[in-house]
């Protein structure tokens, strides 16, 4: 074995999106002056350390070709562009300028710091474990929050834990029971599980998101079973959240919530946003083709009141004030792309053709969904965006670095030809 071939990425990788979902809490970062450091943001430093010591390996020194050469140097030079135009603003401070970049960075630089580390099934297997344990995590804490204070009158919420994700979680029990190696009984309790939690959340987003995420998964699954699945669990999961809820008071506070949409005008939290963003265009229209520059603050809504903030609830406002329209395209092309053309194409590979499916069912209507809450402007999301985009990319990069599995011989049997039952085919990661 190659000795610069055990550093790998694929643990840390994991890792940097399991804290970015569960352990993104105050009580977990850390102060360095006006900028505040994640465990994500230690792991991305790991995960550049260990970039750094494979360097030995000539091997390291190969740039990619076709297609991922093509997004590669786009990459860069998105970087590059960011780095350049971040120089110097007058008015803005440094740590603005650097907690904006570390935003943008995360989900352009991860996908190539480790898309090579996702080189097998085994590789493969660890993302999903890390997706689930990371969705029962943010499970467990939400729930535990809801035991230690709820309330009918004034309901928990909290906006910092990854529920965004648990729709991932979901998916994931429904395709990769046998990766995850859990039993029917066991997928159901865990799925209602996440469920429960994603429901107290009040999240109207990421009710959406689960809604869009699960119905993709059934038409994109292959034959029946998904949908089976889906029906009884979903099923039996909605009469007895029905059943609950109302038993607890808590199916008007839901309702409510679900259906406030239709009362946005009333809503003042939502006439804030509005006129937040109206703020953000007028600054964008100041500076419309290269924008404010990194670290640029605007008035943003807060918890008491408006403030000024280097945020923006709303992500393309965020990306057109500070980068201007030049600056938004090079730092948004490269992610659409992956996004393109790793889960536009078939695979022949029937192991990369689930994951593929995988994605296409959870990760475009997270993104889409959340550009529209701030996501793309929140440094966790962003890290989790960046791992996502990273699964993408390995897949390009697998297309023909795995070899197609070969279906074995089948035994001979005495039977004749026409009585001989079709052997049904079995999905590696199913």
């Amino acid at each position: 074995m190659n000795p610069h071939r055990r550093l790998s990425t694929l643990h840390l990788l994991g890792l940097f999106a399991f804290t970015a979902l569960a352990l993104n809490d105050d009580h977990f970062i850390l102060g360095v002056g006006s900028f505040k450091l994640s465990p994500f943001d230690v792991l991305f430093v790991a995960m550049l350390v260990v970039k750094a010591l494979r360097l030995a390996d000539p091997n390291a020194y190969a740039l990619p070709r076709g297609l991922l050469g093509m997004l590669l140097g786009m990459q860069v030079l998105s970087v590059v562009y960011l780095l350049l135009v971040s120089l110097h603003h007058p008015g803005i401070e440094t740590g603005d300028v650097a907690r904006d970049l570390r935003i943008v960075f995360y989900f352009l630089s991860v996908p190539f710091l480790c898309y090579k580390d996702i080189d097998s099934p085994a590789a493969y297997a660890v993302l999903q474990k890390y997706i689930v344990a990371a969705c029962l995590a943010v499970a467990t804490l939400m729930l535990l929050e809801q035991l230690q204070g709820f309330s009918v009158a004034n309901p928990l919420r909290n906006v910092r834990l990854g529920v965004w994700a648990i729709p991932f979680g979901v998916v994931s029990l429904l395709y990769f029971r046998k990766t995850l190696n859990v039993s029917g009984p066991k997928a159901y309790a865990l799925t209602v599980y996440m469920l429960l939690a994603l429901v107290f959340s009040l999240n109207r987003s990421q009710y959406l998101q689960l809604m869009v995420s699960v119905l993709l998964a059934m038409m994109l699954g292959s034959g029946p079973e998904i949908r089976r699945r889906v029906v009884l669990i979903f099923a039996p999961a909605a009469v007895a959240g029905v059943l609950v809820f109302a038993s607890i008071g808590y199916l008007d506070v839901l309702s409510n919530r679900i259906f406030s949409v239709e009362r946005l005008d009333e809503d003042s939290s939502y006439g804030a946003r509005i006129q937040e963003m109206q703020g953000q265009m007028d600054s964008f229209a100041e500076s419309p083709v290269f924008g404010k520059g990194a670290g640029f603050r605007s008035w943003v809504m807060g918890e008491n009141g408006f403030e000024l903030s280097t945020f923006a609830h709303n992500s393309w406002a965020f990306y057109l004030m500070k980068f201007g329209i030049v600056g938004t395209v090079m730092i948004m092309l490269p992610p659409l792309l992956i996004l393109l053309l790793s889960l536009s194409r078939r695979y022949v590979h029937p192991g990369l053709e689930l994951h593929r499916r995988y994605l296409l069912a959870t990760a475009p209507i997270y993104i889409f969904v959340d550009s529209l809450s701030g996501g793309l402007a929140y440094a966790p999301k962003t890290a989790f965006t960046g791992f996502l985009l990273c699964y993408c990319l390995s897949l390009i990069r697998n297309a023909r670095a795995m070899p197609v599995p070969t279906p074995a011989p089948a035994a001979p049997s005495p039977r004749p030809d026409s009585a001989r039952r079709p052997s049904s085919r079995v999905m590696p990661h199913a």
